[in-house]
Order: structure tokens, then sequence, then C-alpha cells
């Protein structure tokens, strides 16, 4: 399966726990986790320096408004 955007670089899944923390699951099921003062901003520029992009969200309103 060719999990790329039209961009080249794979796709992620950014998923928050109800504990506040984060993963972002990319290709291959390999996951990134993030406690809970990290912020979106923080999380996307992970993702970028590992060569992913986050494609889906699945955030409860609070972080989204963490945008750094």
């Amino acid at each position: 399966m060719d999990y790329r955007l039209l961009n080249g670089k794979p796709r992620a899944t950014l998923i928050q726990r109800f504990d506040g923390s984060a993963v972002l699951i990319g290709p291959e099921a390999r996951k990134l986790e993030f406690d809970c003062a990290v912020t979106l901003h923080e999380i996307q520029a992970k993702a970028d320096q590992v060569g992913w992009v986050v494609a889906i969200e699945h955030l409860h309103k609070e972080r989204e408004g963490r945008t750094g």
C-alpha cells in the first residue's frame, strides 16, 4: 500500500489520548509519543523532521487551541 501524499511524504495519524498525551502513528505502525505539554505545532515539526505529514488528527478542542 502506498502511504504517500502527492508531495511524496508518508501520511501519519495524530491521536490525543484521554490523559492529554498524544501519539503520532506513521507508516508501518511506527509510533512517536508526546506528553501533555507538547503543542500541535511541535508535533507537526517533529513529523516533518522524520519525513511525515500529519494527514488525520483526532484531537480534543483544548489541544487544537495550542498552536504555539
